[in-house]
């Protein structure tokens, strides 16, 4: 019997190989004659790079580039197993959870360390780049990143911007000057993981949402919204597109700069991870997180697994540290719905025993698979 395992991360408690691993051993402490695939997953936030190195056989990859203040940090990337195609992370270098919470702050922070990262992967002699751009600090409209990549900026007075322009200089900028970019980007496909549908501007947008998110107050985001206008209007792109408010508007730098794909994170890693090919000829899918809810249907990773799972007319189930809500819904979309948690225990309890309850639950899983490939006889 073939089996495939395809768990996005349980957040906070254990990354989506760890979790692949523990089902893993809970299910061939059963039945050890089975082929078990592994897929590590994520939605092209936290743990996107892991995933789509462990499941494409790539290497990882360690350098120091800039902070979002600029300060040197160890950050990681990768390459997939064929050698040309880039994996990162823009939280590795322009991340939220690099900072302090009394150093947040979206007037200052920068990307230019991401656009560090994709400098030494075209280094690499990569032409394809799959970037997650989850969890950022910035609101500086990818600005920072295109400077690390060449460009310049330049203010009413002809002044070039020093390198790692924030949030606050998006207003102040009056002339772009792109012809210096690196000219692989020209010849690199760039793949964009999103797990938003937000735009650069207006109520829905970077500032407004996730601005507070980032450390700015009532006051100073309508002073973010400004810059982000104008950033807009300076790159000629469209503000409203879904996508573009990502990572503080560098989605839409992205996309109207340097020509990315902006899509589905969960269907982008899907789709780079090899999973699809796996499913023919499987008996079952299992997936899981680490919360579910009704959310878990908006396009979240374990859905577009199960959705990938039904065109292959394999059966998915849901593993998840907690199980709430419409479970009904849930229950039309997978085949089963299972709670790992052993009943009622604090959240603290339940996250530092997740990886044993998830191979309690691989295993009970796999007696049930027993169970009915012997008839429903013990």
């Amino acid at each position: 019997m073939k089996i495939v395992i395809a768990p996005d991360s349980f957040k906070g408690a254990l990354r989506s190989p760890a979790v692949c691993a523990a089902l893993r051993d809970g299910w061939a402490s059963r039945r050890p004659q089975d082929e078990i695939l592994l897929f590590p997953l994520a939605d092209g936030g936290e743990g996107t790079c892991e995933a789509l190195v462990r499941s494409t056989g790539g290497r990882f990859l360690e350098l120091v580039a800039r902070d979002p203040l600029m300060r040197p940090v160890v950050c990681n990337c990768g390459l997939a197993g064929d050698g040309e195609t880039g994996i990162m992370e823009l939280a590795a270098a322009s991340g939220i959870e690099l900072l302090k919470k009394e150093e947040l702050d979206p007037f200052r922070t920068t990307t230019y360390g991401t656009g560090e990262v994709m400098k030494h992967l075209l280094d690499r002699g990569c032409r394809t780049i799959l970037l997650g751009i989850g969890g950022s600090a910035t609101v500086d409209g990818g600005a920072g990143m295109l400077q690390a990549l060449g460009a310049r900026f330049f203010d009413r007075e002809g002044r070039e911007l020093a390198p790692g322009a924030g949030g606050g200089d998006l207003e102040t900028i009056a002339r772009a000057d792109f012809s210096g970019l690196d000219p692989r980007l020209k010849a690199c496909r760039i793949r964009v993981a999103c797990d938003v549908t937000n735009p650069l501007t207006g109520p829905a947008g970077a500032a407004a949402v996730f601005g507070p998110q980032k450390g700015a107050t009532p006051q100073t985001v309508p002073m973010l919204e400004n810059g982000l206008r104008a950033w807009a209007e300076l790159c000629g792109g469209d503000p409203g597109l879904p996508g573009g408010g990502a990572a503080g508007g560098t989605g839409f730098m992205l996309r109207t700069v340097l020509g990315a794909e902006i899509g589905s994170g969960a269907e982008l890693v899907i789709d780079s991870s090899g999973l699809p090919g796996a499913l023919p000829g499987a008996a079952l899918v299992i997936t899981g997180e680490g919360c579910s809810d009704e959310q878990t249907l908006c396009g979240k990773l374990c859905a577009v697994v199960a959705a990938r799972a039904a065109e292959a007319h394999v059966p998915a189930v849901l593993v998840s540290g907690a199980v709430r809500g419409d479970i009904p819904a849930l229950e039309k979309v997978f085949s089963g719905v299972f709670s790992i948690s052993p009943g009622a225990i604090s959240l603290a309890e339940a996250m530092e025993n997740t990886a044993a309850n998830l191979r309690l639950a691989g295993a009970d899983l796999a007696a049930l698979a027993d169970i009915f490939e012997k008839g429903g006889k013990k």
